[in-house]
């Protein structure tokens, strides 16, 4: 989660930080606390291949999207496993 939290605070390492938690997600084998847990950090690390912080790599294709629903799509997660990201 720290790593999600990281994401949304630091506009500067999104990328890298997407792909550690992608990493994590899908190759690192996590315990999880329940299957909805699972399902939503899965669901989420595939959306977040999604993210296009560039704007004329975005408009290629409507699937990409940019830092304001890279926030809503990690906060969004967060809310459903209750967990404060403030």
């Amino acid at each position: 989660m720290k790593i999600l939290i990281g994401i949304l605070n630091d506009k500067n390492n999104r990328e890298s930080l997407i792909k550690r938690f992608q990493e994590y997600i899908w190759n690192e084998n996590p315990i999880f606390n329940s299957e909805e847990e699972e399902n939503v950090l899965s669901d989420l690390a595939y959306d977040l291949d999604f993210y296009q912080p560039d704007i004329k790599i975005r408009d290629e294709d409507p699937s990409y999207y940019g830092d304001d629903r890279l926030e809503t799509e990690i906060k969004t997660a967060l809310e459903k496993l209750g967990i404060d990201y403030g």
